[in-house]
């Protein structure tokens, strides 16, 4: 499996997947258990040796973090806190776990779906009700006739479109203060999968759960928190805003090249996605209140049904594929373990990584934090395996020998086609029907892998990872979910039909449609006809992720038009231009240089880095008109953008054809390599 590192790229609003760590799978299998199977008691010593030689691998190495923290609570007892290495390593200070904050990230989703459980149990929240009751008049247009409801964000089925960050959403002055309401109404996305339908993880649905929280309570999030949720549960050193005040006490964040990070705030500042600060100790505070039924030094913050309720999944593509619980999710891929249910939550900021992760029927919890961004689902999942290993381990040769399904081939068909994330559309995973009962799968995340059926929605691959597909009532599949824990991927409906199989541009072709990139006209996409400039703007527009301008049009000859949207967000971002102040020309053809142009300005700014390893100066053109259009069009071909479009001559020289009409279908080859090559590393 390859370990991906969640990134916040940002490119005038495209957020993506950047790094991929290769290095392989978990390493929890280098780390041999101390301690033999119990009767489920902890014992801190035992327990100290495994977190000992499990830190070993990720704390003061050159891949791992300068410092770490842990806190292991179990029947309401805090069984061993520790740390480990330096919270500042230029200082020499080290990680403490009763005073070092660590920003905790997306973890901060826990505290603010408890938050609302609290409301919840108050009777001033309907967990089934339309968020629009809780908003303070705040409007969503739905398409759809299932509303969205407060579950539907707390299990990330919301249906939103996703909503990227960008680095202004992350500002080094402490002192900048963006109201949450603001943020709420500027961010506010469209809804465009049917709530409740599918799953993907949802960083706007957390920040609108705490707006919810301002307008039920009648107080500010961060001021609802510390009196409803810090207070009773004793965290004393735990804030919801980082402020220059508290730099102090800050775990020192690190790069992926050890270098010290500039502390940085939210947008929103108050952030109930993922602005929380806590320590080790605190956390502990917080779990134990969720395994002891709801209560906390004899204060009872939820009900007893209600801790369960948050901890149970609501959400599953598949019951052994499970999704996301009240502010859980699956991070471990089954949602069960050596006979038993464990939940838990990550968070991953730059220069942090942690996670919780709870046995609720042992009442075990873990917390580890970094002070360098590691992809805490993996992190957590190694974890997990050298912890089961040593105290749950499973019982040998009571499960016997696994059965597989052996479906002819044919009807497998089903499961084909090309798949895009939802959450990072450039993700895709491809799926064949190989043979009786297995699929071949090739994976942005996972690789190539072969797949072997259990039941008829449900594979596994060679190492045991699952594939789940969702079924529709009429048995088409809609959706599968692998590799990334925390979204499904989409299989469009339908193919091109005026795209032949055998043309060498059909792969792109599909790669741009399953990525959303492009929608054609009644199932055609007449892929050699000129491209236009209100082509181009629509496929910049949705390969950024943006969404739609609602800004008056600037143009006057796009007014009316499919892609007036489009044409403004891209004229509003900067990406395109219009040929004069009032005139952008959407249905003028772009010649191969002009498209070349504008795209690697585009590329150039999204992935500067990668960009600039290139040599475009000893690319020989045979053709090009435009004197300012050279640098583009050889820095297009150095970085292997282009396909069979442009030819080698005999003597080296490229014939780039550089004053044709570009046509539709040599676009996806130029947008699909970018993708492939300079954001995914892929060769």
């Amino acid at each position: 499996m390859k370990k991906i590192k969640m990134r916040t790229w940002a490119a005038s609003g495209m957020a993506m997947l950047l790094a991929l760590d290769l290095t392989g799978g978990s390493k929890a299998g280098a780390i041999a258990a101390n301690t033999s199977a119990t009767s489920g008691m902890l014992d801190s010593s035992g327990l100290e040796k495994l977190i000992d030689q499990f830190m070993q691998e990720r704390v003061g190495t050159e891949e791992g973090a300068p410092g770490a923290v842990v806190a292991v609570v179990q029947d309401g007892r805090m069984v061993l806190k520790k740390g480990y290495g330096f919270a500042d390593r230029e200082k020499k200070l080290p990680a403490d776990p009763d005073h070092t904050l660590f920003r905790i990230g997306s973890v901060t989703k826990t505290f603010t779906a408890a938050a609302i459980m609290r409301l919840v149990d108050e009777g001033k929240i309907d967990l089934h009700a339309d968020v629009q009751k809780y908003m303070g008049g705040i409007r969503f247009t739905n398409p759809f006739k299932t509303p969205v409801t407060v579950h539907h964000l707390l299990t990330h089925t919301s249906g939103f479109q996703v909503t990227t960050e960008t680095l202004d959403d992350m500002p080094e002055d402490l002192e900048t203060f963006i109201p949450l309401k603001k943020y709420i109404e500027q961010k506010k996305p469209a809804i465009v999968r049917e709530p409740g339908t599918s799953y993907m993880y949802d960083n706007y649905a957390f920040n609108l759960l705490g707006y919810i929280i301002e307008n039920v309570s009648g107080m500010p999030y961060q001021q609802y928190m510390e009196q409803n949720m810090l207070k009773p549960l004793g965290m004393k050193a735990s804030e919801m805003v980082i402020s220059n005040q508290m730099l102090s006490h800050l775990a020192t964040g690190y790069d992926d090249s050890n270098k010290p990070i500039t502390p940085y705030g939210f947008s929103p500042t108050e952030a109930p996605d993922g602005g929380m600060l806590t320590t080790a100790e605190d956390a502990a505070h917080f779990m134990i209140a969720q395994l002891n039924g709801g209560t906390y030094g004899g204060d009872r913050l939820w009900k007893d049904a209600t801790v369960k309720q948050m901890q149970r999944y609501h959400s599953s593509i598949h019951p052994d594929s499970p999704d996301s619980g009240y502010g859980y999710e699956n991070m471990l891929g089954t949602g069960k373990i050596n006979g038993l249910e464990i939940t838990g939550k990550g968070g991953d900021v730059p220069g942090y990584s942690s996670f919780i992760l709870l046995i609720p029927e042992k009442k075990i919890g873990v917390f580890m934090a970094f002070n360098k961004l590691l992809s805490s689902p993996y992190v957590a999942r190694d974890w997990n395996q050298v912890f089961m290993d040593a105290y749950f381990p499973a019982s040998n040769g009571s499960a016997g020998p696994k059965t597989y399904l052996h479906t002819p081939q044919q009807q497998l068909k089903r499961f084909e086609g090309i798949y895009s994330d939802l959450r990072a559309r450039m993700l895709i995973t491809k799926v064949s029907a190989t043979g009786n009962g297995e699929l071949t799968v090739e994976d942005d995340i996972e690789g190539v892998h072969k797949l072997k059926q259990i039941d008829p929605v449900l594979f596994e691959d060679e190492k045991g990872g699952m594939l789940a597909f969702k079924e529709e009532m009429d048995g088409t599949i809609s959706y599968l979910k692998y590799g990334n824990p925390v979204s499904y991927a989409v299989k469009p409906r339908g193919t091109f039909a005026d795209v032949r199989s055998d043309s060498e541009y059909a792969p792109f072709i599909a790669q741009m449609h399953a990525m959303g990139f492009i929608k054609g006209t009644d199932g055609r996409y007449d892929p050699a006809k000129p491209l236009t400039r209100a082509d181009l703007a629509a496929i910049i527009v949705r390969m950024m992720g943006s969404n739609l301008s609602s800004a008056p049009s600037r143009f006057e000859d796009v007014k009316g038009t499919w892609a007036e949207r489009e044409v403004e967000t891209a004229a509003a971002a900067g990406w395109m231009k219009g040929m004069t102040d009032r005139k952008f020309e959407p249905n003028r053809e772009l010649t191969r240089e002009e498209a070349a142009s504008i795209l690697i300005p585009l590329f150039q700014s999204a992935a500067f880095e990668a960009m600039s390893k290139f040599q475009p100066d000893k690319i020989k053109l045979a053709d090009v008109a435009n004197p300012a259009s050279v640098d583009s069009v050889k820095l297009l071909i150095a970085a292997g953008l282009t396909g069979p479009d442009a030819n080698i001559q005999p003597d080296g020289t490229v014939q780039f054809r550089a004053v044709q009409s570009i046509k539709r279908e040599e676009v996806a080859v130029w947008v699909v390599r970018f993708v492939q090559r300079i954001v995914l590393g892929k060769q």
